[in-house]
């Protein structure tokens, strides 16, 4: 890969694993990643264990990239790392990963003693941490960033401010700004999108805004210092000598953000039944078509293609209109938003609101690809933008009352091409090991009267 990049002037031809984002690159270029050296993806998530009781558990894992990819991700290779026990969620997430960071400092600080069967000989190897992994809710624990409800929310920590609604305290980011509207301290215009990728001072810019919050002299400082700058606090990641800068070591979330948030996002327009604000009218929504007898067709169809669909494709997506609110899965949302409903939708959908949503079809399917090349790459940059462009005028319209409809997840999505050049295709780094995880040691508590005692044992053995 280093000889493509000096022959093409720093271009690779495709992508296809975690080693050919620029980042690893820069770190082995650079000397701080050697021969030998392992490098780490850490995850973090919570699971309900019962569905008819509180049982909110904490698991984190590690995964030894150095594993070819056909294997890394399966059981055998997959650490736990450590287990957070319910009912109820952590207060302090840090107090919990204290001890499994800890041992890694140690390993980096002093290094792993390895011996080598085939060469017999044995070599130290200086343990790097690549890549860090939550979604919406664990990153903003893991991160010390204010979460995706703040004025600067986004999880790589670009520029983009948020607008809010008067009197309200949560932000949205929102490209285009709203008309008629003057709340002090977001009178910003439209944001460049050039700007909202061009992220090479991120670093230091974090380290600079870390070190002013730090020194709020009192807790009315510290809160105005937060909401400003998007940090509360120091990532306990950041005590680990070897791994990314931060916040570069925060990934994209691939499986809730197209598999659950869009989803929830869009269909909720598309049934009109998204909050409206008092000041609007479900009646001018003129993208809201999938109501009564309509949504209820549509479900029927979306069940009739089961029998069509290859045992390969998995869990097949149930009637939505029936099972959406009992638990449709992650896996069920990706077959039919970016399967099924392109062709389902057509001529259900006004014309130009499902050009829009074909964009988002045709990039999200080139994201999930485990190979990507160059060309498709630069597509899928325009298309996404064009798409989250596109949204705003035709959803928000620039109305105030609307711009609860610009939520995270859309900002998110003008990242992911960039995120692929930085960190290879990001379904090489994305929760859905983690996921399978827990429903592999959900499946072997057998002592239900103390389960969480049950699952560490587990995951100890």
């Amino acid at each position: 890969m280093l000889d493509e990049l000096f022959q093409t002037g720093g271009n690779l031809a495709a992508y296809d694993d975690i080693f050919c984002g620029s980042d690893y690159l820069d770190e082995v270029l650079a000397a701080r990643i050697k021969s030998g050296d392992m490098v780490l993806l850490f995850s973090i998530d919570g699971a309900q264990l019962y569905q008819s009781k509180a049982s909110d558990t904490w698991i984190y894992i590690w995964v030894v990239l150095d594993h070819a990819p056909d294997c890394r991700y399966k059981k055998k290779h997959v650490l736990p790392g450590g287990f957070i026990p319910g009912p109820n969620p952590p207060k302090v997430v840090d107090s919990f990963l204290f001890p499994g960071i800890h041992h890694l400092s140690a390993i980096q600080n002093k290094g792993l003693k390895i011996w080598d069967a085939q060469w017999n000989n044995g070599f130290i190897s200086k343990v790097f941490l690549l890549v860090a992994c939550a979604d919406v809710l664990g990153m903003a624990s893991l991160s010390g960033l204010v979460g995706h409800h703040g004025k600067y929310g986004c999880r790589l920590y670009c520029a983009l401010p948020g607008w809010h609604k008067e009197n309200l305290p949560q932000y949205y980011p929102a490209r285009l700004k709203p008309e008629n509207y003057a709340i002090h301290g977001c009178d910003h215009d439209d944001y460049p999108v050039d700007q909202i990728i061009a992220m090479a001072n991120g670093s230091e810019r974090y380290k600079q805004h870390l070190k002013y919050v730090e020194q709020s002299p009192n807790k009315t400082q510290y809160t105005k210092r937060r909401r400003a700058t998007g940090i509360c606090k120091a990532t306990i990641l950041s005590g680990l000598s070897r791994r990314l800068q931060i916040p570069w070591l925060f990934s994209v979330d691939i499986m809730h953000l197209p598999a659950l948030n869009i989803p929830d996002l869009l269909i909720g327009l598309w049934r009109g039944t998204l909050d409206c604000d008092r000041h609007d009218n479900r009646s001018s929504w003129t993208w809201a078509v999938l109501v009564g007898r309509v949504w209820k067709e549509h479900g029927a169809e979306i069940a009739r293609c089961t029998p069509h669909l290859p045992g390969s494709f998995d869990r097949s997506p149930c009637n939505p209109a029936e099972k959406m609110n009992s638990g449709y899965k992650a896996w069920e949302w990706l077959l039919y938003l970016y399967g099924l409903a392109p062709a389902l939708l057509f001529g259900i959908l006004p014309l130009q609101y499902w050009q829009n949503y074909c964009r988002l079809v045709f990039a999200v399917r080139i994201i999930y690809q485990e190979k990507i090349t160059k060309e498709q790459l630069v597509a899928t940059h325009l298309v996404l933008n064009t798409f989250a462009d596109e949204f705003e005028q035709l959803y928000y319209q620039r109305n105030p009352t609307r711009i609860h409809f610009c939520r995270p997840a859309i900002h998110t999505l003008r990242h992911l091409a960039s995120e692929v050049t930085r960190m290879s295709p990001v379904i090489c780094c994305s929760q859905w090991t983690l996921e399978r995880t827990i429903g592999n040691l959900g499946e072997e508590v057998k002592q239900h009267s103390n389960p969480f005692v049950n699952l560490s044992q587990h995951g100890l053995c």
